[in-house]
Order: C-alpha cells, then sequence, then structure tokens
C-alpha cells in the first residue's frame, strides 16, 4: 500500500501527464513527450502553475458545456477526445 507522499507525488505526475497532452492538442507542433520533458524542466513552481491552470480551464469549460445539457458534454467529450488524439 502506499503512503500518502507517494499516492501525492503519483498523483501529481498523472495530472501533469494530462496537462501535457492537452497543450500538446493545442499546440499541434508539439507531441505531448516534448511538452512533458518541457514542463519537468521548469522549476516546481512553475510545473505546478501550469498544470493547475491547464485542469482549472478544463474544468470550466466541462461546466460550461454542461450548461449546454446532453449535446453540450457531447460536444465537450468529442473535444477532449479531439485534443488528446
Amino acid at each position: 500500500m502506499d503512503t500518502m507522499p507517494q499516492f501525492v507525488a503519483k498523483a501529481a505526475r498523472l495530472c501533469r501527464s494530462v496537462a501535457a497532452m492537452l497543450i500538446a492538442g493545442v499546440l499541434r507542433r508539439l507531441d505531448s513527450a516534448e511538452v512533458e520533458a518541457r514542463l519537468a524542466a521548469r522549476p516546481r513552481r512553475e510545473q505546478i502553475t501550469v498544470t493547475a491552470l491547464v485542469l482549472i480551464a478544463l474544468f470550466l469549460a466541462a461546466l460550461l458545456a454542461a450548461q449546454g445539457g446532453v449535446w453540450g458534454m457531447l460536444a465537450f467529450g468529442a473535444l477532449v477526445v479531439f485534443l488528446g488524439r
């Protein structure tokens, strides 16, 4: 069983990977691994800031899409899949 610091470290890596995937989806000239490497090269505070801002933007986009009901959530899901490819 993982201890709390190990769990937090795994969660942070996962969040940073998701943020890198979404950034790479927007910036088509970079792939996800390159974005993640660039992000890992930054100081820890900047890593946290970039990751938090990307995930907050994703959350706010989900809230906005939820206002459109089922069709809005379907469009949001399609957008996330499109960016993730």
